[in-house]
C-alpha cells in the first residue's frame, strides 16, 4: 500500500498535468483537474446507497476510467515522439505549439475510443462464458469430481440481478459436485444486496459436497461477509482446512484481508489436512504462490485456484497486467503447484471486457 498509493497519485498528477493542453489556456488547469477527479466517483458511487444518484456517478467513474487508463498510453507514447524531435533539434517552443494544435484532436477521438469500448465491452462483460476444463491430480480421486468456479463478482451498483440470476441457473445446469468461490463479492453494504433481492438468489447456490468461499481483498473493507454469514449454503473458509470423503479445500486469507484484520496469514503447513488419501485444493484469491513461511511441507495441495486479476479486464491493462502477474490468467504452475487463475465473472469499476472475457468454470478431476 505505501508504494501503491504514491505511484496512483503520479499517474494522477501526470495525466493531469498532460491533459492541460485540450482545453483552452482560461480553463487549462481546472478543467484538467476536474476531467481527473471524474474517476473518483468509481469510488465515490460505493458510498451512496440512492441509485439515482450511484448509477450516474459509475456510468460517469466509468467513462473516466476506460479513458484515463487508454490517455495514459498514448501520452507516454506522445512524449517520447516529442522527446525525440528535442533531440533532433526541434525547439521547445515547437513541441508546445504542437501539443497546443494536436491534443484536443486526440483527446477527442480517445473519448470516441473510449464509447466505442463501452458499447462494446459492456455486453462482453454481461455476457459471462461457460468454460469446461479437465484435468488430472497427483492424488488420484475417489471418483470423477466436477468442480465449478466463479470469482469477483463485485456487486456494485451496475451489476444487474438479472446477471446473478443467470449465475444461479447456470450452476444448477451444470450439476457440480462441489463449488469454490476465491474472493471479492461486494462493493456496496450488505442493506444494499438485501434490498435488491440478492439473498434469496445466493442462497439457490449449492451443490452435494458443498458451497465453499474464501476471502478476497474487497473483503477487507466490504461487507461480503458480514451478509452470508448467515446463510446456511456457503462455508466461510478464513485459513481453515475442510475435509469430506472425496476431497480436502483450504481457503487462506487475503493478504490484505489478513493485514487489516488479522496478525497475518497462517502457516499452510498448520493447515495441512491429515488425510492425504484425497486430493487437496487450495483457495487464495491473490496468485502469489506459497508465502515465505510456507516451507519444510510434507505435501503441496494438488490444485489451486485464484482470481483478482480479472485478466485486465480492458485493454491496455490486459497487457500489462502480464507484466505485474507470473500467471495472470488460465492455468500454469505457481511454486510447483498446478494453479488456475480465473478471470472472474464481475467486474471492478467499468462493466467493461475489452480483450478479456468473464468467465464461470466447470472443472472436472479425474
Amino acid at each position: 500500500m505505501f508504494f501503491f498509493l504514491p505511484l496512483i497519485l503520479l499517474i494522477f498528477f501526470y495525466a493531469w498535468w498532460r491533459f492541460r493542453f485540450v482545453f483552452p489556456r482560461k480553463y487549462r488547469y481546472p478543467g484538467a483537474l476536474l476531467f481527473t477527479l471524474c474517476f473518483a466517483a468509481i469510488f465515490f458511487q460505493r458510498a451512496v446507497s440512492n441509485d439515482f444518484i450511484s448509477v450516474p456517478l459509475a456510468v460517469i467513474g466509468s467513462f473516466a476510467t476506460v479513458f484515463l487508463a487508454n490517455w495514459i498510453i498514448f501520452c507516454v507514447l506522445w512524449d517520447l515522439y516529442l522527446g525525440i524531435r528535442r533531440l533532433c533539434g526541434r525547439r521547445k517552443r515547437t513541441n508546445k505549439s504542437l501539443r497546443m494544435r494536436k491534443e484536443p484532436l486526440f483527446a477527442s477521438a480517445m473519448a470516441a475510443l473510449t464509447l466505442a469500448f463501452i458499447l462494446i465491452g459492456w455486453p462482453l462483460n454481461s455476457d459471462y462464458k461457460m468454460v469446461n476444463i479437465n484435468q488430472t491430480l497427483s492424488t488420484a480421486p475417489k471418483k470423477t469430481l466436477r468442480i465449478a468456479l466463479f470469482s469477483d463478482i463485485h456487486f456494485d451498483a451496475l451489476f444487474t440481478k438479472s446477471k446473478l440470476e443467470r449465475i444461479v441457473d447456470s450452476l444448477r445446469v451444470l450439476r457440480p459436485d462441489a463449488i469454490f468461490f476465491v474472493g471479492d463479492l461486494a462493493d456496496v453494504p450488505a442493506s444494499k444486496l438485501r434490498e435488491r433481492g440478492y439473498d434469496s438468489l445466493f442462497k439457490q447456490i449449492n451443490a452435494p459436497l458443498g458451497f465453499y468461499l474464501a476471502s478476497g481483498n474487497h473483503e477487507s473493507f466490504g461487507e461480503g461477509l458480514e451478509w452470508l454469514r448467515d446463510f446456511g449454503n456457503v462455508k466461510i473458509l478464513l485459513d481453515e482446512t475442510v475435509c469430506n470423503n472425496f476431497f480436502c479445500v483450504t481457503g487462506r486469507l487475503d493478504h490484505q484481508y489478513a493485514r487489516r484484520n488479522t496478525a497475518g496469514r497462517t502457516a499452510l503447513k498448520n493447515l495441512m489436512p491429515e488425510n492425504d488419501t484425497v486430493p487437496w485444493f487450495l483457495l487464495d484469491h491473490q496468485p502469489r504462490g506459497l508465502d515465505s513461511g510456507d516451507t519444510n511441507l510434507t505435501r503441496k495441495p494438488d490444485f489451486a485456484f485464484s482470481g483478482h486479476t480479472h485478466a485486465g479486464q480492458f485493454f491496455p491493462m490486459t497487457v500489462i497486467i502480464k507484466f505485474i502477474w507470473n500467471l495472470s490468467h488460465g492455468l500454469g504452475k505457481i511454486d510447483d503447484i498446478p494453479w488456475y487463475v480465473t478471470s472472474g465473472i464481475g467486474e471492478w469499476g467499468p462493466p467493461v471486457r475489452v480483450g478479456s472475457k468473464s468467465e464461470l468454470l466447470l472443472f472436472i478431476f479425474e
